[in-house]
């Protein structure tokens, strides 16, 4: 092989691993945006005292028949 298949050897090969870095780091990042762990919390997550506390949960007694 001559010095310049060599060069354009070397060059292809960098090229192929730039592109692969720049997938992987896409990939990676697109993985993190997704994880349960990164997603920001909703206001009802908040811990702290709200408009409509405390909470009046239903009961299970039927209501007294109208007639």
């Amino acid at each position: 092989m001559s010095v310049e298949q060599n060069s354009g050897m070397q060059k292809a090969v960098r090229q192929f691993l730039v592109a692969f870095t720049a997938c992987l780091a896409v990939a990676g990042g697109a993985a993190y945006a997704v994880s349960p762990g990164n997603t920001p919390e909703s206001p009802a997550q908040h811990a702290g005292v709200t408009v409509d506390w405390p909470h009046n949960t239903a009961t299970a007694t039927p209501a007294p028949p109208v007639n």
